[in-house]
């Protein structure tokens, strides 16, 4: 309001060209304004400024990985049988445990029972009590482990990608060091023996000497040599010429022995 201690002209003048200012570009009544808000006595009369806030709700994600175990799996008490062959945690068979003793057999918090092979069921869908489930005592990371490697193997299904290990690369040149190259082969073979593709690249130093005709063909025999000791690897594709820049695609075959499972096999039968 219009101060009331200056003369009378004074405050025409404020009223004509200040008042009409303050109340244009006030984005805020001045009736509301802080230093004018109403009293309390005054509040039940005049609308009151309420800061109208967003108030998001907390959202609670279910953590979805036991959920997708059990997807994947048949553990525990999902089990629908009253006696299992039973593999402990130590890989000792027991032939025909009841569940409910296998289940107490092992920390849940740290390990789950899963079934590993069906039962066979009569034509009334009762457990045939000569071919019971077995069921192996497995720990949850081992499990999650496992679990996780199906859900790569179905997103590269999914787009089309090789469902095998990931590929590799290695680099050699033609001058390379004895004790290099061994360390190079090794890696190699590591390689192929667990399924791999691998690229290997050859060529000559940047810097440094040059290697002679006869230890180009040296390292390129050197490296195959070393693929003919991996069982079912091959040569899948080769560029280049040896002692310039070169090229080779090898790949590897995963053998594995399931000699597991033919313990469990004979020991059931």
């Amino acid at each position: 309001m219009p101060p009331t201690h200056i003369s009378g002209t004074s405050r025409a003048l404020y009223r004509v060209f200040v008042a009409p200012n303050l109340r244009a570009t006030s984005s805020i009544p001045i009736l509301y304004a802080p230093a004018f808000a109403p009293s309390h006595h005054s509040r039940s009369q005049t609308p009151s400024l309420i800061s109208r806030t967003c108030i998001r709700t907390k959202k609670y994600t279910k953590d979805t990985r036991r959920h997708a175990l059990s997807d994947y799996f048949v553990i525990d008490r999902a089990i629908e049988a009253d006696n299992i062959n039973l593999v402990d945690k130590d890989g000792t068979f027991h032939n025909s445990v009841p569940l409910s003793e296998a289940l107490s057999s092992f920390n849940k918090v740290t390990h789950h029972l899963v079934q590993m092979s069906a039962g066979k069921v009569d034509n009334l869908g009762r457990i045939d009590s000569l071919n019971i489930p077995t069921c192996r005592v497995i720990s949850k990371m081992e499990l999650r482990a496992q679990h996780q490697r199906k859900l790569d193997i179905l997103r590269r299904q999914a787009k089309n990608q090789s469902t095998g290990p990931a590929s590799k690369s290695l680099e050699l040149n033609w001058a390379i060091a004895g004790g290099d190259l061994k360390h190079r082969l090794e890696r190699l073979k590591e390689f192929l023996r667990e399924g791999r593709k691998v690229d290997i690249m050859l060529g000559p130093k940047k810097k440094g000497r040059k290697a002679t005709e006869e230890e180009a063909k040296g390292v390129i025999k050197a490296v195959r040599d070393a693929v003919v000791e991996c069982k079912g690897a091959g040569e899948v594709k080769s560029e280049g010429q040896v002692g310039g820049v070169m090229t080779i695609v090898f790949e590897g075959r995963k053998i594995e022995e399931k000699k597991e499972d033919v313990k469990l096999e004979d020991k059931a039968a």
